[in-house]
Order: C-alpha cells, then structure tokens, then sequence
C-alpha cells in the first residue's frame, strides 16, 4: 500500500555518509543526526514522514515541503537540488548568527529563494512579517530543570566564577570573540584561582597566522567538558557566576543556550547578548554587562555581592523557570512551530 502521509524532506548539508536517510540510521550520532532524528519523531506523531531529500519526486503531491537547515552563498554553485524544487515548496531555517553566516542576513537575495523562513532574529522578522519565529533549540532541556535539583549546593559551596565556550574567531565585526578572550584574560588574573574557563580549542592556534606569530594562553582553562549539555549544566551548578558571551550580540532575538543553561544549573549569568533579550527573559534573573562601564566595575559588583542578593536572582531564576515564558526555549516549542507552519 502506497503511503498517502504527507512528506517532509530536509537538507542540511550531508556528506557521503548521510544521504539516502543514511543520517537516521541508529548509528549516526552526531549532534546534526541527533537534532533531526528528534525532528522526524515529532513530525510522525503529528502524521508526517521526514526524509532526506535526495530520496524523493519534488513535483510529488505527497512532498508537502523541502526543509533547508541553513544556507549559504557557496550553496548557489554546489546545491543540485534547489532549483528543481518547486518554490512554494521550499522552506528555510535560519539558527546561525550573522557572524557566522552572514550571506543570508545582509542582503535578501539567498533567503528569497525560499518561500517559507523560519529565524529567531528579530530585525529580520520585523521587515518580513510572513517570517515565522523560532527559537535557537540548544543546550539543555530547560523544561528538565523545572524544579531546582541543586537547591543543597549553597552558596558558600559554590566557586566563584565560570565562563564554557569554544576558542573561536571570526572576521566579522559583531563577533564577540575577541572581547570574551579579553574578560577571560582579565578575570584569571584578578582573581587568581577564582575563575575556570572550560571549553574546545584553547591554548593552541584558532586562525593559521597564530601558528606563526604565537597565540593567547589561558592558565585558567580547565579542559572541555565531556559529554551532554547536561554534563555542563551539573559543571556550572558549582558557581555562583558564569560568563556567557554570544556568538553575536548585535542581531536582537538571538538567544542561545549559553544563558538558559545557566538557569538549569541555577548559576547566575553575567551575560553579554542582544539588546533584545530582556523581551523574553526577565530582566532581575540575569546580570546584563552591558550596564557596566569596564571589566573593573563587573568585578567588584560581583566580588561585593552578598549572600542575600545573590538569592534574589536565584528566587528571580525560579520563577522564570516555572513560567509559560521557559516554554519559548524548549526543543518542542522549535519543533511545534515548524510542524504548525508546514502541515497545519
């Protein structure tokens, strides 16, 4: 019996090995399989098929829609399915930050070739109201962390400062990877032993010419952190404070995980994200270093703060964690949004 579940086929730049649904198979585990597998399963309870698109008819009725997961300029010459897609069919979605795709925030020439465009960024959804909203679906589940299952670590428990991130760089000028190497740099030496940085690819070359020319070192860096994003969660749990840098903190909407892990863990995020933050979080469950004129002026607000300040933010962190607002960051809100736009 022919299947008559309607159909959506996705691309998110596969290799070799995940074409031909290959990327479903139970061992491929990588976080790309792992985020579409999750995909799929919650399109087949809402009666729909996922697969990847080189397996289907485009012009097939049943083929509801062709689901990108990013694009790029380079994607106009290697692409070899685009533009065989009818365009009605063709949805995008947009996780990346400008910095780092920046060919389909600067102009509209790549996003119109797609009909239907889901993104996060706010400027963006603004000029184009037939933009869907989405969230950035990383890091922990939040909805897990609901009740705080680190109510017993106290605050004298607690180290004092922490900051998990890759060693990145970017040619961009919104990126904020050199400004967070410079607080990292500034907390390790005011408070020596005090702070511990955690993350992939530090202490060695992150662009070619600091193989030649030397690169910056981190005495406080402290290896990655192996396994899930819980495994992160559980690590930051142990501090008051967390530094949390985004990507890019000049597009408003992009919320990432590096701030609601922090909620998870029930560690108070000094954060330095978009101006448009504060229209989805509360603003007293975070600590904003945009409203400090130096790195000085941080550190001494958080060295002076007492154990009685320091819970208003962790009662202001439980209370957003059990609002209809911690919705927004789930994995299933992402998820439920696509599914309502494409099959209704």
């Amino acid at each position: 019996m022919i299947s008559t579940r309607p159909i959506i086929a996705v691309n998110y730049y596969f290799n070799s090995d995940e074409w031909n649904n290959r990327i479903f198979a139970s061992g491929c585990k990588s976080e790309k399989s792992l985020g579409l597998k999750a995909f799929r399963a919650f399109m087949n309870t809402r009666g729909a098929e996922v697969v990847t698109l080189d397996t289907v008819d485009f012009n097939d009725p049943t083929v509801k829609y062709v689901l990108y997961f990013e694009y790029n300029w380079r994607s106009l010459w290697v692409d070899r399915f685009l533009s065989r897609i009818p365009f009605e069919k063709r949805a995008l979605v947009l996780l990346e930050p400008a910095n780092i795709n920046p060919s389909l925030y600067y102009t509209s020439l790549l996003r119109g070739r797609f009909h239907t465009v889901f993104t996060w960024d706010l400027n963006l959804l603004r000029k184009n109201p037939s933009y869907t909203h989405i969230n950035v679906p990383l890091g922990a589940e939040p909805r897990k962390y609901r009740e705080n299952p680190f109510r017993n670590i106290s605050f004298t428990d607690k180290r004092f400062l922490v900051a998990v991130s890759r060693n990145r760089w970017s040619y961009m000028p919104q990126s904020t990877y050199a400004f967070r190497k410079k607080a990292y740099h500034y907390f390790e030496r005011t408070f020596s032993g005090q702070f511990d940085l955690y993350g992939m690819d530090w202490n060695v070359p992150c662009i070619f010419y600091e193989k030649w020319f030397g690169h910056p070192r981190f005495s406080s860096w402290r290896g990655e952190i192996e396994g899930s994003w819980d495994a992160k969660v559980h690590k930051i749990a142990n501090y008051k404070f967390a530094l949390c840098f985004e990507n890019n903190a000049s597009e408003p909407g992009y919320i990432s995980e590096k701030i609601t892990d922090c909620f998870c863990a029930r560690c108070v995020p000094v954060y330095y994200g978009s101006k448009g933050t504060a229209e989805l979080i509360p603003r007293d469950a975070w600590i904003d270093l945009r409203d400090f004129s130096n790195l000085a002026d941080l550190s001494s607000f958080l060295s002076g703060m007492n154990e009685a300040r320091y819970d208003q933010y962790i009662t202001a962190i439980d209370r957003f964690m059990q609002s209809e607002q911690l919705n927004f960051f789930s994995t299933e809100h992402f998820l439920q949004v696509i599914a309502d736009r494409l099959i209704g």
